[in-house]
Parts: C-alpha cells; sequence; structure tokens
C-alpha cells in the first residue's frame, strides 16, 4: 500500500471522530448552535500552526501561494458554514456521504482539467466505486434543500482541497502548510468578524464548558486529520484522496450505533427503515473502490 494511500485512509477515521462530536455540540442545547460562529471558531483554531514559526521551516510566500491559499481558505469556511447548517437539521450519516461524493466529484473534475496526471486510468474504476458507494449510503432520504447545502459543502471543501494540492507545487511542505492553515484565520477574522460579531459572541458565551471542550477535542482531531490529509495530497492523487471520503460513513456507521444508547435525542434519526440494504450495498461498494485502489 503506498504511504499516502495508508495516510489518507487514517485522516477518515479521525475525521469520522471529528464530524461526530461535531454533530453533538452542534444539536445540544449547551452547545454552538450558530453555524456561522462555530464555523468562525473551528477556522480560527486553524491558528495553532504558529508553533512551527519558531523551528524556521516556514518561508515568505510568493504571490501564487498567497493567492491560492486565501481561495482555499475562503472555500474551506463557506463550506464549513454550509457543512454545520446541514448537521444541525439532519443526520450525519445522512450528511457525509452526499458532501464526501460532492468533493470528489469536484475535485476529480478540477484535477481531470489542470492536473491531467493526476487520476491514472487504471484508478478510475475505484474512483467510480467510490463514489457510487457514498450515494448509495445517502439512501436519499432528506429534503432538496439541505441536499443542495450537502452538495455546496462538498464541492466547496473538494475546490479547496484542490486549490491546497496547487499550492504545493509553489512552495515546499511546511511552507505552503502553514501559509493555506493561517490563510484561515485571516479569512475567519476579516470576513465573519465584521459581519457576525455579535452571533460569534453570543454562541460562545451560551455554550456550556463541556460543549467548549468537546469543540476543542473536536477541532484537535480534525487538525490531525488535516495534518495527515495534507502529506497525503502532497505525494499523491487529490481525485483518489477525496474519493476516500466515503470511507469516513463506514467508520460513523460503526460509531454512531455505540453511541445512540446514549444520547438517542441527538442520533435517533441515523438509522431510517428501508435504508439499511442500500447502506449496506454502498459500503460493499466503497469496499471493492478500495479493493481496486490497492490493486492498481
Amino acid at each position: 500500500m503506498s504511504l499516502w494511500i495508508f495516510l489518507a485512509i487514517l485522516a477518515q477515521i479521525f475525521s469520522a471522530f471529528t464530524v461526530f462530536i461535531d454533530k453533538y455540540v452542534l444539536v445540544s442545547k449547551q452547545g454552538f448552535q450558530n453555524p456561522t460562529a462555530f464555523a468562525f471558531y473551528t477556522a480560527l483554531l486553524s491558528g495553532i500552526v504558529v508553533v512551527l514559526l519558531p523551528f524556521g521551516i516556514v518561508s515568505w510566500p510568493s504571490i501564487p501561494l498567497i493567492l491560492l491559499s486565501l481561495c482555499s481558505s475562503v472555500l474551506y469556511v463557506a463550506s464549513l458554514i454550509f457543512l454545520y447548517r446541514t448537521l444541525q437539521n439532519i443526520s450525519v450519516t445522512e450528511t457525509i456521504p452526499i458532501t464526501a461524493a460532492a468533493s470528489a466529484i469536484a475535485t476529480g473534475i478540477l484535477a481531470t482539467i489542470f492536473l491531467q496526471q493526476d487520476l491514472p486510468g487504471g484508478m478510475i474504476p475505484s474512483f467510480i466505486f467510490l463514489i457510487l458507494g457514498t450515494f448509495l449510503i445517502y439512501c436519499f432520504c432528506f429534503s432538496w434543500k439541505y441536499f443542495a447545502m450537502a452538495v455546496a459543502s462538498g464541492a466547496l471543501v473538494g475546490a479547496a482541497t484542490f486549490a491546497v494540492k496547487l499550492a504545493f507545487s509553489h512552495a515546499d511542505f511546511w511552507t505552503a502548510l502553514f501559509w493555506t492553515l493561517f490563510s484561515n484565520v485571516i479569512v475567519a477574522v476579516l470576513l465573519l468578524i465584521p459581519t457576525r460579531f455579535s452571533t460569534i459572541s453570543h454562541a460562545f458565551k451560551v455554550s456550556s464548558s463541556g460543549t467548549k471542550w468537546l469543540a476543542l477535542l473536536s477541532k484537535a482531531l480534525g487538525g490531525f486529520a488535516f495534518f495527515l490529509s495534507f502529506i497525503a495530497i502532497s505525494l499523491g492523487s487529490v481525485s483518489i484522496i477525496n474519493a476516500l471520503g466515503g470511507l469516513q460513513l463506514v467508520f460513523l456507521l460503526v460509531l454512531v450505533p455505540l453511541f445512540l444508547k446514549f444520547l438517542p435525542k441527538i442520533f435517533h434519526d441515523e438509522f431510517l427503515p428501508g435504508t439499511v440494504v442500500l447502506k449496506i450495498i454502498g459500503i460493499v461498494c466503497i469496499v471493492l473502490g478500495l479493493a481496486a485502489l490497492f490493486l492498481f
């Protein structure tokens, strides 16, 4: 197994825990009930990347790197707002398949146009199976309004990931990593604070200390997942890495039932009657996609 594939799969495990906790933080009465506020604090925590500065491994960015980093951050923050709005209203096991599939499709299209060597022909069957599996797990179980939000979130994060891939061609790994993440803070401060300051402040005040710590844990896990993903993106195919987002669903379908008994009000609508068979077929497609990927 290629190192970048292993890192991408490992990143999906941590991402599954992240979105699981995010669902609780967004829906809980003691949590961050405003998606924009939660997106702001998520982006703000990217500032932890400043710990790299004392090591002297970060260089000043070139103009292309600045533009790509800011573009990636704008797309990423927007995707978070759509994702959190969707998670507040529908189940996590219905949201993530659509965002994962939309992300993979968006990245695949962009990579095909601008990075002809990103998706070799031998990987196309794997790419198709991974996307098909995520759509089947979705089961078409929620309204078109939230379907559109989930698609928008996935497409935006897919485009953001593609911008990150391009950023690595304009700088070394640590420099590209730093400016891509630090741009999240710049975008959050410049775009969200002027328009949503009262909402952001209120959401922080009314949330309990317990949910604040859970949110911090979620972002720590998510940050590690991002780090692993960034390494994988710098080494391998960004199209396949995003297509592996369907794996996150497999982990969630194991994780959610374990907590369903303890948090029934949060996760009561995760498994609707008549959808289990399609979810199983979807998982089989994802497994076939992974098998084809490893055989390649």
